[in-house]
């Protein structure tokens, strides 16, 4: 027996007749009685008897018909895997990202992505970036953003975003009508401060050295979201990424530009070790759209 002819069966079965089953096989009445006989001599007994004018399946028939289904209803199933799988519908996909992206912003850009595509299990982890280097080295995750860059042999590092930081003032600060703050004007005002070993707190304190600004630092808290909450209820300043904060209105919290710039790069960083899944593929693409309006520089891969 072959798959044409229990093609031929299940048609017969679920129509009832020869003549249209060949045409939902799109073949002639002959090819597929001829198909049937084929089926029955494979098997060693009867599938139909005629009665009344009418084609009517054997109880042996009707065993069969049931396996038969069963079979071709787990062909559908591959079927369906593989259209979603090609579609990049259904896999598995694990990010890792500093705080500062995976906290909220992430959450927000990826979500209309994941919405429509119930089948595609995504996993977030808040890891540091020196961390995430180490996740992605060892294949434990997908894709990792950092912002580090990586000289592992196994990892393949991609600039895809380079943004400015931003200061953030209670919304009555006295300088909030200012367009732009610069990095001497926090030279007194309480300073809202990231963790001492969090990367982005190393670039801001660099940017306060090199100006020869004493930073006044009033609390220090481990994320850059909560950070904002305590700036927006009046408790201090601070210099934070472009994507935290988001939520806040301009009447709880200003966000001005920062001068000079102080600029900082975000990394992708994927194993090389072997070829990404397609659901992965799609991920890193709509990750580089959604950082996309805080670029501040087109940065060629």
């Amino acid at each position: 027996m072959n798959v044409r002819q229990l093609e031929a069966f299940q048609a017969t079965m679920e129509t009832g007749s020869v003549s249209r089953a060949a045409e939902r096989l799109g073949v002639s009445q002959p090819a597929v009685s001829k198909l049937l006989r084929a089926f029955s001599d494979s098997c060693g007994f009867g599938l139909f008897v005629r009665s009344g004018g009418r084609l009517v399946p054997t109880q042996e028939a009707r065993a069969l018909a049931t396996e038969v289904e069963r079979m071709f209803s787990g062909t559908e199933r591959v079927a369906r895997l593989a259209r979603a799988l090609r579609n990049r519908e259904w896999g598995e996909v694990s990010v890792a990202a500093p705080p500062a992206l995976a906290t909220r912003y992430l959450a927000h850009a990826l979500a209309p992505l994941l919405s429509a595509r119930p089948d595609l299990l995504f996993t977030l982890q808040s890891r540091n970036s020196p961390r995430i280097a180490e996740l992605v080295a060892a294949q434990q995750i997908d894709i990792g953003l950092s912002v580090l860059p990586s000289d592992h042999p196994h990892v393949d590092a991609e600039i895809i975003m380079r943004f400015d930081m931003i200061c953030i003032l209670p919304a009555g600060h006295p300088m909030a009508e200012r367009n732009a703050i610069a990095l001497d004007d926090l030279r007194n005002e309480p300073f809202i401060s990231l963790a001492r070993d969090d990367c982005s707190l190393m670039t801001i304190d660099r940017a306060f050295q090199v100006r020869g600004v004493q930073k006044r630092t009033a609390i220090e808290v481990p994320l850059s979201e909560t950070i904002c909450g305590f700036v927006a209820n009046g408790v201090g300043v601070s210099v934070v990424p472009p994507f935290v904060g988001l939520d806040y209105s301009p009447t709880q919290l200003v966000r001005r530009k920062l001068v000079p710039a102080t600029p900082m790069d975000v990394w992708m960083l994927t194993p090389n070790t072997r070829p990404p899944s397609l659901a992965a593929q799609r991920l890193a693409e709509l990750i580089r759209l959604a950082v996309a309006p805080f670029n501040t520089t087109r940065v060629e891969a």
